[in-house]
């Protein structure tokens, strides 16, 4: 219970006022427990935070995670972004840390990409059959990986800061549009 205590105020509190500018001791006071009793569930605060965003990635997958309700590729690939979506607005405090990670120098790139691969691999073998199936161009997959999350954040951040644009069919599907497109295969040109 405390364990929960403390990742709730330390959540509130990062979304709040930054990860940076969050001290353990403040995390404790919010928390009502002493600053040696979040030491006694996290390590450091890096523990803390590497927590937070762990479980905001597995709440994603969990959301993710039940088959959609098709049989074409673009169909599913399409109803997974759907659903990423629709779980950053309604999770905005863990979706906002995940914005603040994305700046985060603790966070490289290959880091991002490797939680995601662990907690959505399915996201990494979707993209892979499509490219086997000539959906989407044969791009190297941290390249992909990469375009997808920095889509991912910026549409949500939009949805999130402007509600009434996510509600409308237009944008929700003109952002998976911006997505396929993105990856389609270049065009064959013909030889003179």
């Amino acid at each position: 219970m405390r364990r929960q205590q403390l990742l709730d105020s330390a959540l509130a509190l990062f979304v709040t006022n930054g990860v940076q500018a969050t001290s353990t001791a403040r995390i404790a006071r919010e928390a009502g427990v002493a600053t040696g009793t979040l030491f006694h569930h996290f390590a450091s605060k890096q523990d803390l935070v590497d927590t937070l965003y762990l479980e905001a990635k597995q709440d994603l997958a969990q959301t993710l995670s039940s088959p959609p309700d098709t049989a074409t590729l673009p169909d599913e690939l399409r109803q997974l972004w759907q659903r990423a979506l629709a779980w950053a607005v309604d999770h905005p405090c863990q979706f906002k840390l995940m914005l603040q990670l994305n700046h985060d120098p603790a966070y490289t790139i290959s880091r991002h990409q490797d939680l995601m691969l662990t907690t959505m691999g399915f996201i990494g073998e979707r993209v892979e059959q499509a490219q086997h199936q000539g959906l989407l161009a044969p791009l190297p997959m941290p390249l992909v990986l990469s375009f997808f999350r920095q889509h991912f954040l910026s549409t949500a951040q939009l949805f999130i800061e402007q509600p009434e644009l996510g509600r409308q069919a237009q944008y929700q599907q003109g952002a998976f549009q911006i997505l396929w497109q993105g990856l389609q295969p270049a065009p064959q040109t013909e030889k003179p």
